[in-house]
């Protein structure tokens, strides 16, 4: 699947728990480090429509959506004083009127206070999208008046998350889980029919790393990060470990991580990390043992 595709997949994902034909917001906040930000916010404005029983094209057409960006420049006051002066009058044709303001993060002072203005008084059927790569560099006013809709991805997820991929991870995972002694037999098994180079190790690791903070985050009602298409899997992993058995595990395959930067042995390294994922004081081993 095309990274365009998996992003708006997953953005999708989160919208249809947030976004509801009841409870539509007069803003919203897009927090993502995606570089298809504007066709996330357009996959947000697409569902507003829909709930609104409205005519994409007819927005378009009739300039009902104004989109601001600035290419990294200082958004300034005059930009958002033309914006308001824009909606002044009400549209003949939708009774939602949008308005996307990419970057975020580089409203100036002025800016930033006059579209609070803005949004503090929000005028029927005006709806704001606000997009940033970080919410704490957008004053705190404004983001407080926004729904938050937070969106990270990984370079390269598309095809690290590929089905045959995340299924062998989640094979892996189940057996360390479930019965390590089959998990050694299946890792050595990978190893010799994948894991000889070492770019393959650090995709595993990684994958690995993020399958658990993907059970981290489900343990404490948290979004889902990266393999989010498989909660019920992540749930049955959930039901293994407490906080504590996490935090250990994670710190586990951090370790792992840092000592394959090394050119260490990459069959004793995954013999380790089953060692380490299984409960041995993680402490103890990283201070005394050395890969060689």
């Amino acid at each position: 699947m095309e990274e365009l595709e998996l992003q708006k997949e997953k953005f999708n994902l989160m919208l249809d728990k947030y976004i509801k034909k009841d409870k539509i917001n007069h803003a919203y906040l897009i927090e993502t480090n995606s570089s298809n930000r504007i066709e996330l916010a357009n996959e947000l404005v697409n569902r507003i429509l829909a709930l609104s029983n409205e005519d994409e094209k007819n927005l378009n057409l009739n300039s009902d959506l104004k989109i601001i960006k600035e290419n990294g420049q200082t958004i300034k006051k005059e930009t958002i004083l033309e914006l308001k002066e824009s909606f002044m009058t009400k549209s003949i044709y939708n009774k939602n009127r949008i308005y996307i303001i990419e970057e975020a993060e580089k409203l100036n002072d002025s800016a930033a206070n006059t579209l609070l203005k803005f949004l503090e008084e929000p005028e029927y059927g005006i709806i704001a999208i606000l997009i940033t790569s970080n919410r704490n560099q957008v004053i705190n006013t404004i983001v407080s008046r926004c729904q938050i809709l937070r969106c990270m991805f990984i370079s390269g997820q598309a095809e690290m998350f590929d089905e045959e991929f995340s299924k062998k991870i989640f094979d892996f995972t189940f057996l360390l889980e479930e019965k390590k002694e089959e998990a050694i037999a299946y890792l050595n098994d990978y190893y010799n029919d994948y894991l000889v180079d070492r770019n393959e190790v650090e995709k595993f690791l990684k994958a690995l790393l993020y399958l658990y903070s993907d059970v981290l985050h489900y343990n404490l009602n948290l979004e889902l990060e990266y393999f989010y298409k498989y909660k019920e899997n992540i749930k049955k992993i959930s039901s293994y470990n407490n906080l504590e058995d996490l935090k250990n595990k994670i710190n586990a395959i951090k370790i792992c991580i840092e000592r394959e930067n090394f050119n260490v042995n990459i069959k004793l390294l995954l013999d380790k990390l089953i060692i380490l994922m299984s409960g041995v004081d993680l402490d103890v081993w990283s201070n005394r043992n050395k890969f060689y």
